[in-house]
């Protein structure tokens, strides 16, 4: 009985420390910085109202849109 008790604490102590050794890997160098991206500003496509980054955006006569399919539809609104 005593050789299963020392065998499962070893077991538990090899498995502790790999934890614990992966666990300090993941963390990374200390003192290392992480660059910080600013926020982008956020629009609201004209035809469905979707929140989008300006930059995945598609500016058009002062509107935005989340596609073109929105673009073309909102074209054909109008005609």
């Amino acid at each position: 009985m005593t050789k299963y008790l020392l065998l499962i604490g070893l077991v538990w102590v090899v498995w502790w420390l790999w934890r614990k050794s992966r666990m300090s890997s993941r963390a990374g160098p200390a003192g290392r910085t992480t660059v910080q991206r600013e926020a982008e500003r956020m629009v609201q496509c004209a035809r469905c109202g979707v929140n989008q980054p300006v930059s995945e955006s598609i500016l058009v006569k002062g509107r935005y849109y989340c596609c073109a399919a929105h673009l073309d539809d909102s074209a054909s609104d109008d005609a």
